[in-house]
């Protein structure tokens, strides 16, 4: 894989205006951040669907489209670094990066992101979505949220706080975000990504994806348990504030 001619050669000629190499994405699930995958995906003019298809048909998950190298998920492709863009699902922990990334996050309301998971997995993906969320993991939201709730692994609930510390150590995974070149917010994603845009120097469009159009109702009981169980994730966000990581909405 690092002997790749291709994409050595195109990762050779990639310098950001701060010097980095390449931008990874530490990809929470249903914060907007496949929206910023295909707004990169774009970058080389096709559909970024079309793109996005062609990772994940390639015998190794990565593509080139108009000079932009991309890689999605792959452990060791992204640790080599022949990219200008990839992301994955990984905790910090899980995933080496070479000196010179770029690396981005996008983190929402607990509530309002794991509301949202639920009705993604009520829902599913339409059927020519790339890399379809699986039945298995849908069987969880079956009998309605209470279930869900009693159901969903940790690591899926407190997803946002697990990306930076598998150990779910609020401390950590503070100064873990604080790390990283850039933090936003889905609920000022637009602005988020516009801002992204300028500091790179790339045309960054917003594309909207995975946008569940279903959306069901908590009621009090439900919202103020999953308020509960999330605490540790509104702790993160507060340390964060803190720290002048912040600027995000409320729920929404």
């Amino acid at each position: 894989m690092r002997l790749d001619p291709t994409y050595r050669r195109l990762a050779a000629g990639y310098r950001l205006p701060d010097g980095s190499r390449r931008v990874y994405l530490h990809h929470i699930r249903k914060t907007a951040g496949t929206s910023m995958f295909l707004s990169f995906l774009a970058l080389g003019g096709e559909d970024p669907m079309a793109v996005w298809h062609r990772i994940n048909a390639a015998r190794l998950p990565r593509t080139v489209s108009g000079g932009y190298a991309f890689v999605s998920i792959h452990r060791k492709l992204l640790a080599e670094g022949a990219y200008f863009f990839g992301r994955a699902h990984r905790p910090v922990e899980d995933q080496p990066l070479p000196e010179g990334t770029f690396t981005v996050t996008v983190l929402r309301d607990p509530v309002s992101r794991v509301h949202s998971y639920f009705d993604y997995l009520v829902v599913g993906d339409t059927p020519d979505t790339p890399g379809r969320v699986n039945e298995r993991e849908r069987r969880i939201a079956l009998d309605g949220f209470d279930a869900f709730l009693d159901r969903v692994p940790p690591r899926h609930l407190l997803s946002q706080l697990h990306t930076f510390s598998t150990a779910l150590d609020v401390s950590a995974a503070a100064e873990r975000v604080a790390a990283c070149s850039a933090v936003y917010f889905t609920e000022r994603y637009a602005e988020g990504l516009a801002a992204l845009s300028t500091r790179l120097e790339v045309p960054l469009a917003v594309h909207r994806a995975r946008a569940t159009g279903s959306r069901s109702t908590l009621t009090p009981a439900q919202t103020d348990r999953l308020r509960e169980v999330l605490e540790p994730e509104y702790q993160l966000l507060a340390r964060l504030d803190d720290a002048g990581i912040g600027g995000r909405a409320g729920p929404i």
